[in-house]
């Protein structure tokens, strides 16, 4: 079995060695996810919210080991992790305050015997490659009204933030989850190739351009729902007192040769 190695990057100690999903072992969580999403998404809407209810109130009572297993892994300092995670809370507290009236089914045409509603359905299995530097934040922008709507996740944390993720799943199963509703696959990027060789209903991913273009090639002819968060494209500040030429290559990060300091006489 192959294992996966967790460094401290700011003590570059070694915290932990993780069993690695290899492409039979997510392939078998694949199947059961599938196999256990349509009771999942039978069970009433006031019973998953239950669930992330009691799974808010876990994260929320071990806030600090959470932070700490953040920092750990990841080298964010610890403030940093505690920040995140509480606005973790405050993400899953608009998730579940909204999900009555997204989710309920609207009548938009009821007439001469005719009526016509708009219902929302779950997808069905969906996968989710998340990003190392906000782990909980960014997962959860998936995973959690995705459990709420329905649907069965495959969620694959970055091999930096392993630990954060198999937490994740830990508490979600605690407050109630099916454990092969959330199954959490650990490893690099075979272990994420192996999940997009899966037939998920939906992808979604936060990280790279370069891995993002890799997905979308894979996705694309299937035409599964695939949703894209890269690198690469954040918006730039140029001051008004700034070298508009200097700027504009920083902005392209093609930067101009610097040049050297006079050397004083």
């Amino acid at each position: 079995m192959k294992l996966l190695d967790v460094i401290n990057p700011a003590t570059e100690e070694l915290i932990s060695q993780l069993p690695i999903d290899d492409g039979a072992a997510v392939a078998v969580k694949a199947q059961k996810a599938r196999n256990a999403q349509p009771a999942w998404a039978a069970t009433p809407l006031s019973e998953r919210m239950a669930c992330i209810q009691r799974f808010r109130g876990f994260v929320q009572a071990q806030l600090d080991d959470l932070a700490k297993i953040m920092t750990q892994e990841t080298g964010k300092p610890l403030g940093h992790s505690r920040n995140e995670l509480n606005g973790f809370l405050g993400r899953v507290d608009f998730f579940l305050a909204e999900a009555e009236g997204i989710l309920k089914t609207e009548t938009v045409y009821h007439q001469d015997g005719m009526c016509e509603q708009i219902q929302h359905i779950p997808l069905g299995l969906i996968g989710n490659i998340s990003a190392w530097n906000y782990p909980w934040f960014v997962g959860g922008n998936v995973f959690v009204p995705g459990l709420l709507m329905g649907n069965a996740v495959l969620y694959k944390p970055s091999e930096f933030a392993a630990m954060s993720g198999l937490a994740m799943g830990r508490l979600l199963h605690e407050a109630g989850i099916p454990e092969d509703v959330f199954a959490t696959l650990i490893g690099a990027a075979d272990t994420g190739n192996a999940l997009l060789a899966q037939q998920l209903d939906g992808m979604f991913f936060t990280g790279s351009l370069a891995t993002g273009q890799h997905i979308a090639n894979v996705m694309g002819p299937r035409m599964t729902k695939l949703q894209l968060e890269l690198g690469g494209k954040d918006p730039s500040y140029v001051c008004a007192d700034a070298d508009p030429v200097a700027a504009a290559h920083a902005a392209l990060r093609d930067p101009p040769a610097r040049p050297r300091l006079k050397q004083p006489s």
